[in-house]
């Protein structure tokens, strides 16, 4: 069953407003170097899956939830910001970080330096990353549930004879759950809910399992059963 798999992101850039006033906020002065920027970075991580059955074009189902957010403050002198050679600079590494591709480097420090040229209010960058999944079931056999059908496509997709390096499996983090509102409530392998203070295991790519559960499936298959993360994994 075909399983197409995208990994998109999107960016948002804003400034707060600045108290209300009938003075029109005055343009920075570049040689005021007191000033200091306050810029706020908002990265989300979510996976939508979209299920079709056949050539229809629209999903019969469809959702999306968040896997990771990351919120980071972080605080640029006048110099950094409108210095010419920002994009060898700190705002640069950080967006690297933020896995933002360099040819969006440019655009995005220019809306940037744009907003702190007009006023010192802070500054708001909201980023997206989705790994889309699209499942396509040829045809639903009634005797069946479609949901099992969605489940067996995901499991058999990949091939399962490249496990993941025992060294790596070894050395996945072991977490305390935790519940909350954005988080996936059960492990997706036995689809077992996680219970409130129960050690789970979580994969680099975030997603967290049982763990018994993630060594099995990491001993026929080195991918994230969700995301399709690749492990570390012994040559074909």
């Amino acid at each position: 069953m075909p399983l197409n798999f995208n990994r998109i992101y999107d960016f948002q850039i804003w400034q707060w407003p600045s108290q209300p006033t009938n003075q029109q906020q005055p343009q920075i002065k570049v040689n005021d170097k007191s000033i200091v920027f306050r810029i706020e970075f908002h990265v989300i991580k979510a996976i939508q899956q979209k299920n079709y059955i056949g050539n229809s074009q629209e999903p019969v189902t469809a959702y999306e939830y968040i896997t990771n957010e990351i919120n980071r403050l972080e605080f640029f002198s006048k110099h950094q910001l409108m210095s010419q050679d920002i994009n060898c600079g700190r705002l640069h590494s950080l967006l690297r970080e933020f896995e933002i591709a360099v040819e969006d480097h440019g655009a995005m420090i220019q809306q940037i330096v744009g907003l702190a040229r007009t006023s010192t209010m802070p500054i708001v960058v909201d980023i997206k990353h989705v790994d889309l999944m699209e499942i396509v079931v040829p045809s639903v056999d009634p005797v069946r549930d479609y949901d099992t059908i969605i489940l067996d496509s995901m499991e058999t997709y990949e091939p399962k004879s490249i496990p993941a390096t025992k060294s790596s499996i070894e050395a996945l983090e072991k977490i305390m759950f935790q519940p909350s509102p954005n988080s996936i409530q059960e492990c997706s392998i036995c689809l077992e809910e996680f219970q409130t203070g129960f050690e789970v295991t979580r994969m680099p790519c975030s997603h967290v399992y049982h763990g018994k559960c993630i060594v099995k499936w990491l001993q026929t298959s080195h991918f994230c059963p969700l995301c399709r993360y690749p492990m570390p994994h012994y040559a074909s």
